[in-house]
Parts: structure tokens; sequence; C-alpha cells
């Protein structure tokens, strides 16, 4: 009996470990899904020969905000049109028709169904995300408000690269206008937790060392004095300077001549104010504020 019983469990056992490993195949393979492609849709990605079809309809998919008639609109896919393939150009046209208009960040068609001579299209586009709000940083608040009058920055506007230049632009103008002519601006981006596809910019600016007038020379001035044509320049004004050593400046056109004591001596200099300014000029400037250095104006 007890032989018995341990041949039946042996039986057993071997029956067991041959379904196990089946039932579990039989699982594994119940549960890869299954794929299948259209043939015509093979049939008509490696199509050599031209032949006609017509457009069953379109489809929009990605928008969000936009109104899906005015992208088919843009687009000038319309259903029943006629276009030949291969060579036609309508879809590369319609794809170019859409990023011309800088909404979006992507697009792409795909041909959905084929019946007979009618193609269904799917344009499929990424909207461009909306501004939520932005903020400034390294520059005052005044200078904010300001900047904000030019630019005009509004909320829930299109973030697109033309609003990014101009921002770029604008800042560096306001701060070149301001004597600094070394202006960095760098602008990132990131997404608001509240609404989808809003993002916030931050706006970085680092205005660099302010550019001042250190001094101004002149070169083939015979008949004017040069205090008499600084004068003249509005908005040129030099820095202070107290020195025992006369200001000299490297100029591409020449020396600049300088007024020296023994010609103010012979001319009696002593008895002349502008002639006595002009002999301490290269020592002695007293200004209350320095001009701004503006290139364009000395272009």
């Amino acid at each position: 009996m007890r032989f018995f019983l341990l041949r039946t469990c042996a039986l057993l056992v071997f029956v067991t470990i041959l379904i196990i490993p089946q039932g579990n195949a039989n699982a594994q393979n119940d549960t890869i899904p299954t794929t299948s492609v259209d043939p015509k849709i093979v049939e008509w990605e490696t199509a050599t020969i031209p032949r006609e079809y017509v457009i069953g309809g379109v489809s929009i998919e990605g928008i969000r905000f936009l109104d899906t008639s005015i992208v088919l609109s843009i687009s000038g896919l319309q259903t029943n049109d006629k276009f030949t393939h291969p060579g036609t150009d309508i879809f590369s046209k319609a794809i170019s028709n859409l990023w011309r208009q800088k909404l979006f960040s992507d697009v792409e068609i795909y041909v959905t169904k084929i019946v007979d001579d009618k193609v269904w299209i799917e344009i499929n586009v990424t909207e461009r995300p909306r501004l939520a709000g932005w903020k400034w940083h390294g520059i005052k608040k005044a200078d904010q408000d300001e900047l904000q009058g030019k630019i005009q920055l509004l909320k829930q506007t299109i973030i697109t690269e033309n609003m990014r230049r101009n921002i770029r632009e604008v800042t560096k103008k306001f701060f070149a206008d301001k004597g600094y002519s070394d202006v960095g601006v760098r602008i990132d981006e990131r997404p608001d937790a509240v609404f989808k596809n809003s993002n916030y910019i931050d706006i970085y600016v680092d205005k660099g060392k302010k550019v001042k007038i250190d001094g101004v020379s002149f070169v083939g001035n015979e008949n004017v004095d040069g205090l008499k044509l600084k004068k003249q320049m509005k908005d040129t004004k030099e820095k202070m300077r107290i020195s025992l050593f006369p200001a000299r400046h490297d100029n591409i056109y020449g020396a600049t001549e300088q007024y020296r004591l023994k010609d103010w001596a012979n001319e009696y200099g002593f008895l002349s104010f502008t002639k006595t300014r002009r002999l301490l000029d290269p020592y002695l400037r007293v200004k209350f504020s320095s001009g701004k250095f503006n290139p364009v104006k000395y272009e």
C-alpha cells in the first residue's frame, strides 16, 4: 500500500511539472498585444507609381486653445481635394503654412486610413506655451516698470521667439541709453503648476559696468579752442579729475597738442579765465555728473 502511494505521488509531481510551464507559456502568449498594419498604408509609403487620390477627411489633434477650424483653414487641406501621390507637395505646404504662424512648436501630418482612392489625414500639432507671468531679476523696480511699458508683456499671449528676441533687444537698448554698453539678458522658462501649457518666464539682466566719458580730445582744430568745442557737444561731459599728472589719451588720428605753462605765460594767460582753464583742464575738472557713453552718437 505504501509503495502504491509513493508511485501515485511521484506521478502527480511529474504531471504537475509538465503542465505548469505550458500554462505559463500560454498565459504569456495571451498578454502579448496583437498589432496589425494596414497594408494599404504600407503600399502608400512605398509607392513609386503616381496615382490620383481624394482627401476623404481631415482631423486635427493636439489643439488646446485654438479653434480647429482655424487650424484647418491655415493648413489649406480640405475634404474632397484631389492630389497625386507620389509627387504632391500639398502636405509639405500645409506644414509650412502652419509653421509660419509661429503658434506651434511641432507640426506633423499622418495618413490614418485609405479606402480605394480616398485618404484620411490627421494633422497633429503641439501648441506653443502661453505666458502665465514673468519676473525680472537684477534690476530695480523702477527700471522693471519702464521696461514693461516698452515691451508690453501680456498674460496668456503665446510665447514665441519673436517675444524673446524683443525682450532682449529692448532691454539692451534701454540700458545702453543709460551708459551700459555690455548688457547681458538671459530668459528662462518654467511651467505653470496650475494651468497646462502655460509657462512663466524669468528675465535675468546683467547690466555690467557703466561706461562713462573719461576725456575728449580734438585733432586738427587750429582756430577753435578745444574747451569751446566741448561746450557745444551736448550730453558729453567728462569725468571729474583732480591729479598732479595730466590726462593723456591715445588717439589714432594723431597726437593732441598740450597747452603748456610756457605758452600760458607768454600769452598772459593769467589775465584770461579761459586760458587758465585750458591750462588746468588736464589736471583739474570739476564735474558733478559725467556723460554716459553712447557709441551710436559718434559713428
